[in-house]
């Protein structure tokens, strides 16, 4: 789930975004938001009742919030956890503040980050992650030192394989469920799988410490090799195991 999204031009959240993030019950978010010692004014300014549908297909309230509105409200979340979420927030909204600033078009960013910014994750249910919404670290940790060949050139699909076949018979994983992501080109809407939020802990620390270390390098060497991509093969087989040893 993207963290920050372009709310009529300016950058935003949801209730529903905070919830899963901060490990929280939405229906504690909310009434959070609404027991705010803050003026009328400020709350109209910073949050707009809005709604989402919930993985049952149910409409539900949430509220849509801007960056001084987010801020009030977190202020009063603690903890290490908590203090490193504020900090990533923060971040996703100077990126996305930035871009609509700047007004960059999506054919002059790179594919990656084009694809974060231009493509996020709509059909999700508000209550599941999904992997491409929470691989980006690895996506661009790839096309900062190896690069990318096309709009096509991504490895999502890979991490959804492998995180599968990992989840399968925890005993912490939940009920995943479906949801139709559509690509702004000729590939279309496709089916993909999405997680409860209740997994995204055990998600982080598996793309962290065994995707990148033990399946990156094989995924892409067969990729460039299957693509008869000498010039990506040879950079990934020069730097990788280099970047992935530091």
């Amino acid at each position: 789930m993207q963290l920050v999204i372009d709310y009529h031009h300016k950058p935003a959240t949801t209730s529903v975004r905070v919830a899963g993030k901060f490990g929280k019950n939405h229906k504690d978010v909310l009434d959070a938001i609404r027991q705010l010692a803050c003026s009328q004014s400020f709350r109209e300014r910073n949050f707009t009742l809005s709604s989402y549908k919930t993985a049952q297909n149910k409409t539900a309230p949430m509220y849509i919030i801007g960056r001084d509105g987010f801020t009030m409200l977190v202020m009063s979340f603690t903890g290490a956890k908590a203090a490193a979420f504020r900090e990533e927030f923060i971040d996703e909204f100077n990126r996305m503040e930035e871009v609509l600033r700047q007004g960059v078009t999506p054919s002059l960013i790179p594919t990656y980050q084009n694809r974060i910014l231009s493509e996020p994750t709509k059909n999700c249910p508000e209550t599941h992650w999904s992997i491409f919404d929470q691989a980006h670290p690895i996506m661009l940790f790839v096309e900062k030192h190896i690069g990318s060949v096309n709009e096509y050139d991504l490895v999502d699909g890979s991490i959804g394989s492998h995180w599968a076949k990992y989840r399968k018979d925890k005993k912490w994983a939940g009920e995943a469920s479906t949801f139709m992501y559509v690509h702004k080109d000729v590939r279309g809407a496709r089916e993909c799988k999405c997680y409860p939020y209740s997994e995204l802990q055990h998600f982080k620390k598996w793309l962290k410490d065994s995707y990148k270390p033990l399946h990156l390098l094989d995924y892409l060497c067969g990729k460039y090799s299957r693509d008869k991509n000498q010039v990506m093969l040879d950079k990934v087989n020069e730097l990788l195991p280099k970047l992935l040893e530091s």
